[in-house]
C-alpha cells in the first residue's frame, strides 16, 4: 500500500494533478494532512487555527441517498438557478471507459430550481473527513469542480444558507454537453460500473424526488426514467430497482454513527465493486 501522504490545499488542484493518474480499477489511498479545501470557497465557521468547523454541502445525485460520510443534519431543499441534467460521463462508478455512464450535473438556468439535500458538517473531524471523501469521489473520480450557491430549505421555518456544490463545466473532458433525452436514455440503459448499473442511479434519484418532494414534478428526470424502463423492459427495470448494491451497503455503514463513523480505513476511498458481497471494515488506526 502506498505510504505517501498527499497534502491538498485546494480540491481543484488535486483533481488537476491526480485525476489523470488514478487508474479506475485500483483502490485509491489518500491522507489529506491539513484540509483547507473550502477556505476560499464558502462562508463557514472556523476555529482559531483557521480550520473550517461548520460547512453545508449540497447533493443532487447519488449524495441524496449515498453519503458515505458523517454529518450533523440533513435538510431537503433546492438551489435556484440550475437545472439537473445527465450530461456528465462517468467511467468509474456507473460506467467504464468503453461504455461510459451518464450521471447528473447542474447546468445554469435562471428560471429553474434543482431539488436535493444539504448536509451540515460540524466540527473539524466531520468537515475534514467529508471533504477528504468528496475530493476523491466527486473531484478526482467524478470529474466535478466546486461552486458556492444559495440553498432554500423545503421547510419554510428553516433559514436559507450557502452551500458547497460539486458540478461540471465545459472545461471538463467528462462533460458531454447537451444531448437528447433519447441519447441519454440509451447510454444509461447500457452502462454499468463499480457501484452498480447506471439505471439504478437514475431510479434511486427518481425515488428520492417522489418520496422527499412529492409536490414537485421533475419532467426531465421522470421522462428519462420512463425511457430507460422501456429500453430495459419493465421486469428487468423492476429487478434493478429493488436490488441492493455495494453503494447501498456503504451508505448504511457510514451512517451507523454520525460522530465516529466506522469507515473502511478512515482516510481511504474505496471505489465500489459490483462483484463484492461484503464490506470489510478496519479501524482507522490500521489505515496507511
Amino acid at each position: 500500500r502506498p505510504q505517501n501522504f498527499l497534502l491538498v490545499e485546494k480540491s481543484s488542484e488535486f483533481c488537476r494533478r491526480f485525476s489523470s493518474k488514478l487508474p479506475p480499477a485500483s483502490l485509491i489511498f489518500a491522507f489529506i494532512n491539513k484540509t483547507t479545501v473550502v477556505a476560499d470557497m464558502a462562508p463557514s465557521t472556523s476555529d482559531p487555527d483557521g480550520d473550517v468547523t461548520d460547512l453545508w454541502v449540497f447533493g443532487y445525485g447519488s449524495l441524496t441517498w449515498n453519503t458515505c460520510f458523517a454529518y450533523t443534519s440533513r435538510v431537503v431543499g433546492s438551489v435556484p438557478g440550475f437545472s439537473r441534467r445527465f450530461w456528465q460521463a462517468n467511467t468509474v462508478h456507473r460506467g467504464t471507459p468503453d461504455k461510459p455512464g451518464r450521471v447528473a450535473t447542474l447546468v445554469p438556468d435562471e428560471k429553474a430550481v434543482t431539488w436535493g439535500v444539504a448536509y451540515q458538517l460540524k466540527g473539524h473531524n466531520q468537515v475534514t473527513r467529508a471533504l477528504q471523501h468528496l475530493t476523491i469521489r466527486e473531484g478526482a473520480l467524478g470529474g466535478y469542480t466546486t461552486e458556492v450557491t444559495r440553498f432554500i430549505p423545503a421547510d419554510p421555518s428553516l433559514p436559507p444558507c450557502d452551500v458547497l456544490v460539486y458540478l461540471s463545466t465545459d472545461e471538463n473532458p467528462s462533460y458531454l454537453g447537451p444531448s437528447t433525452e433519447q441519447e441519454t436514455a440509451v447510454a444509461i440503459a447500457a452502462a454499468v460500473g463499480r457501484c452498480g448499473y447506471n439505471a439504478q442511479y437514475l431510479f434511486k434519484l427518481s425515488h428520492f424526488m417522489r418520496s422527499s418532494v412529492p409536490m414537485v414534478t421533475d419532467d426531465y428526470l421522470f421522462t428519462l426514467e420512463a425511457m430507460v424502463r422501456d429500453l430495459l423492459g419493465q421486469e428487468r427495470a423492476k429487478e434493478l430497482e429493488n436490488a441492493q448494491t455495494v453503494a447501498d451497503e456503504l451508505a448504511l455503514t457510514y451512517r451507523s454513527d454520525l460522530d465516529s463513523v466506522p469507515v473502511p480505513c478512515r482516510y481511504e476511498y474505496f471505489p465500489c465493486r459490483t462483484e463484492c458481497h461484503r464490506i470489510e471494515v478496519r479501524p482507522a488506526s490500521e489505515s496507511g
